[in-house]
């Protein structure tokens, strides 16, 4: 078995930042300490996470190229648009949405005959791990961020629910909603907190993808 890829993240653990690596070998990843000492169970990279991360970053029209490139090397963009039954240009600007993310990447070559260069791409297999979790912190640092807002600040909404504001903002509209002109009321946001801590804790607990 040989590593193909070793990339580094930092991560927030009990409030410590702390590094963590991602390894690919083969097919398969795992997450390291910065010594190389395993902190979580070794995993296959699987078309479930491929197609999460694709259609996160990219979006669900992608998803047919990196699965026909998946396991092929050097696949010419006009092949990819015959197999696919695609536009030539519709598939390069896919492509080159998912280059944004290295999840491909390209060689040219000159053809002989026409005297044009060509672009052939691979599928970065090995990206995918990294990416999924670069994602998933992504969302643990959005929604903490959202859940300190929440309990910093009063919010205040009328009964149409038309628009939600912190009391500062309230303030300047006399506490009359903008949209509908109903007063507005002080809004508990227990419920919301709530709803984000449970959010934050099945994110932070699914540390193996």
């Amino acid at each position: 078995m040989i590593e193909t890829d070793v990339r580094k993240l930092f991560m927030l653990e009990d409030g410590v930042q702390v590094e963590r690596h991602v390894r690919v070998v083969d097919n398969s990843f795992i997450f390291t300490d910065h010594k190389g000492k395993p902190v979580s169970k070794k995993k296959k990279i699987t078309t479930e996470l491929i197609e999460r991360v694709v259609t996160e970053l990219v979006g669900e029209e992608a998803l047919p190229i990196i699965l026909y490139l998946r396991g092929k090397k050097q696949i010419s963009e006009f092949i990819i648009a015959e197999e696919l039954d695609m536009e030539i240009h519709m598939v390069r600007n896919l492509l080159y949405l998912l280059l944004d993310f290295n999840l491909v990447s390209f060689i040219r070559k000159k053809d002989r005959i026409k005297g044009w260069y060509i672009c052939y791409w691979d599928f970065n297999e090995y990206m995918v791990p990294y990416l999924a979790e670069k994602i998933r912190l992504s969302k643990i640092a959005k929604l903490k961020e959202r859940l300190k807002r929440e309990q910093n600040h009063t919010f205040y909404m009328c009964r149409n629910a038309c628009v939600r504001m912190p009391f500062e903002k309230s303030m300047e509209f006399n506490f009359k909603c903008p949209e509908c002109g109903e007063l507005m009321h002080e809004q508990d946001n227990t419920r919301t907190m709530e709803f984000i801590q449970e959010q934050l804790r099945a994110l932070e607990n699914k540390k193996d993808l």
